[in-house]
Parts: structure tokens; sequence; C-alpha cells
């Protein structure tokens, strides 16, 4: 709460360093690594090595100390995203119905697909996991129904203010305009959607699966504060997108808590912090080796005099930088820690930003829709017992198909803004 205090002070004036920000997020670091699992642990470790290695031979050989401040603010607008986004799960939880019996055939897995989609453009994973414990309750998830989770999930980092993945490449693509990103992601997610809602329907298992119990009624939240992080940006348009969302998501939380439960409201906020923060351990540990590893690879460039990036960065280089980060969510790699290179090593040939990040967006959404190795998937593996080539061999039409199109976007937006 620190980190979430520290950053908003910081974005909303001229009083505080950001970097400040970030030293609260290192001491929850050292105090939490425990709590993550020790794979996770061995993949941060690594991350955080490789960067302070890079940092410490940059800073001796010359590079500039801003890249030490770099390192030491540890991702903090994201983490205090992260941080502010999670207490909107309070109110999602009162959203859900979990007393009802599972409706099943193709239109209630359609109706999951959506709902969860939605319930995850705001709460991110926690959302799979809440309606995938639901649909496991009394008998094991099946193929289809795991990948109606996965899609739905996955879509939302196409377009998705909330989801760490706009945070992170509004940062890796510094002046990449939100408006412009959820205008180009939002049908993508559309278009994912609606391919994942094809295969689903062909799916021999489709008529017998049981969906999620989803309601016009619960729906409401994520729509309402899509729209209030975008009209805030168009009014505020000075202040990041990453501080509206923060801000908002706190301030939304406490005013439902308020006029719902009164003074109770305030004891389940308190306890949010002491019990549902720390669950976050694995996230900020990420992010904060993210950012060490940023900070380490950008000095050792620049003191090497190094730029690995191509002269000109246009839809061609985009759609290879595309296949790149896809290729490397293949073979393991967290999109946070492929973002943030990429970022790191494109920023000197970018002259449209938003190109930059849509690309991000896209490598981030296809990864951990495709990837064995993502989050989601290793959830639905390790939780659900869903085993990993069942989900390659269903996503053996959605990769290339949605590789086409995401590479046709590139060049569309190419052509209606030529200086990319």
């Amino acid at each position: 709460m620190c980190t979430v205090l520290l950053a908003l002070i910081s974005a909303l004036g001229d009083t505080l360093p950001g970097y400040m920000a970030g030293i609260p997020i290192w001491i929850s670091a050292l105090m939490l690594v425990d709590r993550v699992k020790p794979s996770q642990r061995r993949q941060i470790l690594l991350l955080f090595l490789i960067g302070l290695v890079g940092l410490v031979f940059g800073t001796l050989n010359g590079a500039d100390h801003h890249y030490l401040l770099r390192a030491l603010s540890a991702n903090q607008m994201v983490v205090a995203m992260l941080i502010g986004v999670s207490f909107l799960r309070i109110v999602a939880l009162a959203g859900i119905r979990s007393d009802e019996t599972l409706p099943r055939g193709k239109r209630a897995l359609l109706k999951t697909l959506l709902g969860t989609h939605l319930f995850g453009s705001v709460i991110n994973i926690s959302s799979t996991l809440i309606v995938g414990d639901r649909l496991s309750a009394h008998r094991p998830m099946q193929a289809v129904q795991g990948l109606t989770l996965l899609r739905s999930f996955a879509a939302c980092a196409f377009w998705s203010p909330f989801f760490a993945a706009m945070g992170l490449t509004l940062v890796s693509a510094p002046g990449a305009r939100l408006e412009t990103l959820v205008l180009y992601g939002l049908p993508l997610a559309i278009l994912a959607l609606a391919l994942s809602a094809w295969e689903i329907h062909r799916h021999p298992d489709a008529d017998s699966a049981g969906g999620y119990p989803m309601h016009l009624g619960a729906l409401w939240m994520p729509l309402l504060l899509a729209a209030l992080v975008i009209v805030s940006h168009l009014i505020w348009p000075r202040v990041s997108v990453l501080t509206l969302v923060t801000l908002i998501s706190l301030l939304f939380t406490l005013a439902w808590l308020t006029l719902k439960r009164g003074g109770a409201g305030l004891s389940e906020a308190v306890n949010h912090v002491r019990v549902g923060l720390p669950n976050l351990s694995g996230e900020v540990l990420l992010f904060a080796a993210a950012s060490m590893l940023a900070a380490g690879v950008a000095a050792t460039l620049s003191s090497l005099d190094l730029n690995l990036a191509p002269a000109h960065f246009g839809p061609l280089q985009a759609c290879i930088v595309l296949l790149i980060l896809v290729a490397l969510a293949m073979a393991g790699m967290h999109p946070v820690t492929s973002v943030v290179l990429a970022g790191s090593i494109l920023a000197p040939s970018v002259n449209d930003p938003n190109l930059l990040g849509l690309t991000l967006l896209m490598g981030w959404s296809l990864g951990v829709a495709l990837s064995p190795f993502s989050g989601i998937q290793l959830s639905l593996q390790s939780r659900y017992g869903i085993k990993a080539t069942e989900l390659l061999k269903l996503n053996l039409l959605y990769a290339p198909v949605m590789l086409v199109i995401c590479s046709l976007v590139i060049w569309l937006y190419g052509m209606l803004h030529p200086l990319a």
C-alpha cells in the first residue's frame, strides 16, 4: 500500500521522484520471496541476476546513472496498478453466484466465454480461477471448458486497460495512446472470441459440458470501469493511464463498499490489504526482476554503444517481432520479460509508439493463449488436470488464423498511419 500511495503522489504531483515508490516494492520482495513457488522463484532470480550483472557492467563501463534509478523504480506504476486492480475482486465476487446448478450446452459455454472475458478484463486471472473452481467442483473439467477459460482470458490482453499487458506496454512503448491501442485491440479481441466461439460450438463435447451461470447484472462492473478509464483519460490526458486505472480502482471499490456494507466495508478492505495483497507476491517479484533486467540490458547496450534495433520499425518489422514474441513464449519466456526486452531493444528505431504497443499486446495475448508454459495454461494443467498436449491440439487452428489476422491489422495500421 505504501507503493500505491507513493506512486500516486509521484504521478499526480512533482513533489516526489517516481523511483521512491520502488523502494517498498524491493522491501516487499525480500519479505515475500518465500511465498513464491520454487520454479517461479528460480526464474525470477535468473532475471534479477542477469539484470544486476548488466547494470553493474554498464555502470562501471560509463553508462548513465539513471539506469540505477530505473532498476530501483521496480516498474512501480505497473505494480501499483496491479495492487489497485486487485481490490476490484471484492466487488466482482459479490456479483457471482456459487449456489446455482450449472447450465449445460453450447449456449452456456458461449455465455461463459463472454462473461469470463469481461470479468477477466478487470480482475485478470482471478476470474479464470473463480469460474474454473466452480466448473470443476463436482466433476473433472473437460477440455472444451478449459479452452473456453483459456481463450476468454488471453483475449483480454488485446485491449483491457486493467490488464497487466496494457500497463507494461504503455511503459515499454512510451508515447503509445490508450485510445488507439483499444481502438485496434478491441476488434482483435472480438475476432479472437468469435473464432473461439466457433471452435467451441464445433467441439464434440460442447453439448454435454457445463457452463458458468452468468448474469447481466454481474457484468455491469467491467463495462462501467472500462468506460470510466477511457473517459477520464480523455478529460485528463496528461495523467498516465496507469495512474487513472489505479486511482479509479481504489475509489470505485471504496465507494461500493461504503454504499453496500457501510462500516463493515472498511474492515473488508483492510482484510484485503492483510490477506489479499500478499497473494500478489509472484507478480510483484516478477515485475521487479523485469525492471532490473530492462535496466541491466539498457545500461550494457548504452555503455557498449550497441544498437540492436532495426534502422526502421514499420509493419514488416512489427510482424517479425510478433513472431519472435510468440516463439519466445512457446520456449517458456514470460510475456513480462519478452515485452520489457523488446521495448528496451527497439526503442531507438520506433517512430510510432502505437505500432510497437499494438505488437507487444498481440505478442502477449497470443503467447499466453498458445504457450504451454504460460501462467494460465499451467493453472489449467495443474489445478484442473487438463493436458498440455490437449490444449496444443485445440490451438492448431487458432494459432495460424490469429497470427494472420494480427499481421493484417498491423499492415492496416501502417497504411492508415504512414509514419509508422
